[in-house]
């Protein structure tokens, strides 16, 4: 991809207005006019304001070219192979005589720290143990407009970033984006905004056949892609994976077939438009090779969540199944519908997600979030086997935009079931970079066919209704809370004889976590327990039922006490209602952790 110029990223700032006024001599003088508004809102901006304060627009007005010096130069220093199996990363001296990175922490400033001045990440760091650096040349901050442009990406400025290296951020991200500097600044100047491509990192798993793997896997490596030969495997790698797949099947009508063999290719890591250059060079070699795909074959998509939770999970399939039939079904071909390998997600999934580990999933739906305990990737298998890149690309940036956006706070009740208004809500919109748009219109044009198809064969469609979500929440939370109540019980009356958790002596001797490494005569009935858990007390009964007791839960510093002379008297302040009430919270409290 040709390198970008970025040569005005420090130098652009708005230019004040000359207007004239009278200096009482008869003559005019030039003077400048301070007023200003923003394009979006029409608020009133400072002079040299870049970032509106009342909406955030960045405002951009004709502006001229202040070149300070020479323009920022950098020199490649070392490569590093990524522990985390996301490729390889390059360091770099800058001009200034500070390092960069191209690894998503550096370039996203996320866990750094500060290096003799200058913004570091680990790989740095290390760096930086056999390679001292010290001071920097012509030491600066970054610029107002290096600040707003780079917080458009998502990027808060860490206080030892030099200028340079926002200069070198924001050049490599742009790159990744695929986008040229002009089109960027078009957009911004027009809009005061920019959609881009989020930069999460992701995979995909192609199966298909090949008329011969080691010749596959041997040309793969020639033009630069590092490839191994695998069975089915899904240990993660830094190569491409030649492996094999069960699943699929060679079609013997077909001659071409006939003597081809079944394999998955799974990528590495893939990060923006370097990744998609990736998938483009792979399935050109796959083709000339001799490739195929069948209705046995899908193609997987791996999108990393490693910052998700379970509330974005059930929010993703809120938004799976109302979307599924009426959008998503006419973006891949018919074989991908209701399959066996690729059920169509239904209430029942989404209740099973919200009340039980994502590990005890079926993976064989086309959501599959069983992937996110073993990779920490959301996994979605909807997507027609295919040997064309122009096809599995705007899949892949309509998943990252939808993902990006349940992250962004995007719900279920904000996305509509018209193709075109669920491009709006995931911002695939008209001010996105041209990437972007490419993407929804190849798209659009694909529902478009895949719409028509379903009319002229309606047997395309399987006959299972759309999902209905009236009331889907307030079940999600009866079922999570029956879950959570039913599992705790079962913990604590089955694990009576034996202590829950180890005790720590830095506690005191009344904390919960204490109190639940020791057992117990008897239990307390399940719905006293059940009770107390919502305000934190518990009214017991001693042994004779004779007497009744109260157990309080100390908020403050988790700990029980209790009212009976047992735990007055007790060296350790424990007694068997407090030792049962801990056993049942901390059996409550794994059950909830266990849920979520």
């Amino acid at each position: 991809m040709r390198e970008i110029d970025v040569s005005v990223l420090n130098d652009i700032l708005p230019i004040p207005v000359p207007v004239s006024r009278h200096n009482g001599t008869g003559l005019s003088e030039p003077t400048v006019n301070p007023v200003r508004v923003c394009h979006s809102c029409g608020y009133t901006l400072e002079v040299y304001a870049i970032e509106c304060p009342s909406c955030g627009v960045i405002n951009l007005d004709k502006a001229r070219r202040r070149h300070k010096g020479n323009r920022p130069t950098r020199e490649i220093l070392t490569e590093v192979v990524s522990e985390n199996h996301n490729g390889k990363y390059q360091i770099f001296k800058n001009s200034d005589n500070s390092l960069s990175c191209t690894c998503l922490s550096f370039l996203f400033q996320r866990g750094i720290q500060n290096g003799v001045g200058f913004s570091i990440c680990k790989h740095i760091n290390r760096y930086l143990d056999d390679h001292p650096i010290t001071g920097l040349n012509g030491e600066t901050s970054p610029s107002e407009w290096q600040i707003a442009a780079l917080k458009r990406l998502g990027i808060e400025v860490f206080e030892y970033l030099t200028n340079t290296q926002a200069y070198f951020i924001f050049y490599d991200l742009l790159n990744k984006q695929g986008v040229e500097y002009r089109e960027y600044e078009t957009l911004l100047k027009e809009y005061g905004n920019v959609n881009i491509l989020p930069l999460y990192s992701f995979g995909v798993e192609f199966e298909g056949l090949v008329r011969d793997k080691e010749e596959f896997k041997r040309k793969l490596n020639e033009a630069g892609l590092s490839s191994v030969l695998t069975g089915y495997d899904h240990t993660p790698m830094n190569e491409w994976k030649v492996g094999s797949d069960g699943s699929v099947h060679p079609n013997f009508r077909r001659e071409s077939e006939q003597n081809m063999q079944p394999i998955e290719l799974v990528s590495p890591k893939l990060f923006g438009t370097d990744g998609f250059e990736s998938i483009k060079k792979a399935l050109t070699i796959w083709n000339e090779v001799g490739a195929s795909v069948n209705i046995s074959c899908g193609t997987h998509v791996h999108i990393d969540a490693w910052n998700w939770d379970k509330s974005h999970m059930i929010e993703l399939s809120l938004i799976w199944a109302k979307i599924e039939q009426p959008v998503l079904w006419y973006l891949v071909s018919p074989s991908r519908r209701n399959g066996s390998y690729c059920k169509a997600v239904n209430r029942e999934y989404i209740r099973r997600l919200a009340t039980s580990p994502v590990s005890s999933l079926n993976r064989y739906y086309s959501l599959n979030l069983n992937a996110f305990s073993r990779h920490k990737t959301i996994e979605f298998r909807l997507h027609n086997g295919t040997l064309h890149p122009k096809k599995i690309i705007p899949w892949i940036i309509f998943l990252l935009k939808l993902t990006d956006a349940i992250k962004r706070g995007v719900t279920h009740r904000d996305i509509g079931t018209a193709v075109e208004g669920v491009f709006e809500t995931i911002e695939m919109i008209f001010f996105s970079t041209s990437i972007i748009r490419e993407a929804r219109e190849y798209l659009s044009g694909r529902y478009t066919y895949w719409l028509e198809d379903s009319k002229r064969y309606p047997n395309h469609i399987p006959n299972i209704r759309t999902v209905n979500l009236e009331g889907i929440e307030e079940e999600i939370e009866r079922a999570r809370e029956e879950s959570i109540r039913s599992n705790a019980w079962s913990r604590y009356r089955i694990n009576r004889n034996i202590p829950l958790v180890q005790g720590d002596s830095n506690l005191p001797a009344n904390a919960v976590r204490n109190l639940a490494s020791m057992t117990a005569r008897g239990i307390v009935p399940q719905e006293i327990l059940e009770r107390g858990s919502s305000d934190g007390r518990w009214d017991v009964s001693s042994s004779n039922r004779s007497t009744a007791y109260t157990v309080t839960l100390n908020d403050r510093n988790d700990t029980l006490s209790c009212t009976c002379r047992g735990f007055r008297t007790a060296d350790r302040m424990s007694c068997s209602h407090t030792i049962n009430t801990a056993r049942y919270l901390t059996a409550l409290r794994a059950a909830r952790e266990g849920v979520e």
